[in-house]
């Protein structure tokens, strides 16, 4: 039996009350359409409440809200139209982020937000750069609205030459460090460039949190060191679990997530001494996902079914 305790969750779309976010058109935002802006926020908002409640409901703990919960978040127009017109102080609004940061200090909630794949702090181009710093901004002023602990990034591309590229994402969360949340940016390990052992130097070497992908190790694994020593000497803070389509080392996500995919990580996580952790099902069922192999137990926790002859 595993001596890790292990919270399930999944990433944004809850399937099982069936409703959508909404969004709006960038034209929107050039038309000031304050009444469109308004409904779809607090649209959002809501209903990013109603999914949290659902999920406490079914003893999911662990939830990574949409990047795009506000629409543009990153662009100054819609948050100068947000300011302006106090979107976000609004009585509904207001209720949700309430109702969701009690939740969160109740039930010790994992909420985590992932930014987009254009964000790119180590870019060469210093109009990308400032472009991520804006959405990693604005996110991370969301998260703290509804008590959220990560914000999780990619290192990005190689650009040719890893080392530069590595020494200049140092170099650029140096000098922009007063305008990122350095306490809940996470980074993850990638499926094609930046592995756990170079994922786990950085984040040693910059006092950060990270987050390890199991199926971005199988299909992109450390060259030079052992998993399970770089999981027990530097624990990640959470952890992605997917399956692959057809084959267990291609990056796309499957529908669902093999039993053995959770035993394997499983087994990593016991072997590197790990009592706790909360994972992240990236599956495309999301929340269906979870009940397909994991029971449910008591405050978050779940276990792998065990199946009867």
């Amino acid at each position: 039996m595993s001596s890790c305790k292990v919270r399930i969750g999944y990433a944004c779309i809850n399937l099982s009350l069936g409703k959508k976010f909404r969004t709006f058109r960038w034209k929107s935002v050039e038309d000031q359409d304050i009444q469109k802006i308004k409904e779809v926020i607090q649209h959002n908002i809501v209903l990013l409440g109603d999914i949290i409640y659902d999920n406490i409901k079914k003893n999911i703990f662990v939830y990574r809200v949409t990047a795009e919960i506000i629409p543009f978040i990153d662009k100054p127009e819609i948050k100068k139209l947000i300011e302006k017109h106090k979107i976000l102080s609004e009585p509904k609004i207001q209720n949700e982020f309430e109702r969701i940061r009690k939740w969160q200090k109740q039930y010790n909630l994992r909420i985590s937000m992932h930014s987009s794949h254009f964000t790119m702090l180590a870019s060469p181009k210093e109009d990308i750069v400032q472009r991520s710093i804006g959405e990693l901004r604005a996110q991370s002023e969301f998260l703290k609205r509804i008590g959220g602990q990560n914000l999780v990034i990619h290192i990005g591309g190689a650009y040719g030459n890893k080392v530069e590229t590595l020494e200049r994402f140092k170099e650029n969360l140096k000098t922009h460090k007063s305008e990122i949340d350095v306490e809940r940016l996470t980074i993850e390990n990638d499926d094609k460039t930046y592995t756990s052992e170079e994922v786990v130097r950085l984040c040693k070497e910059l006092g950060l949190k990270w987050v390890y992908d199991y199926h971005h190790e199988r299909c992109n694994p450390s060259k030079y060191a052992n998993i399970i020593e770089l999981l027990r000497e530097y624990p990640p803070n959470k952890y992605h679990l997917s399956s692959g389509i057809g084959d267990i080392i291609k990056p796309p996500h499957a529908d669902y997530i093999l039993k053995e995919d959770m035993e394997g990580l499983i087994n990593q996580l016991d072997l590197a001494g790990i009592k706790q952790a909360d994972i992240i099902f990236e599956a495309k069922k999301k929340d269906l996902s979870i009940f397909e192999i994991m029971e449910p137990m008591e405050n978050g926790y779940w276990k792998i079914k065990t199946t009867k002859l």
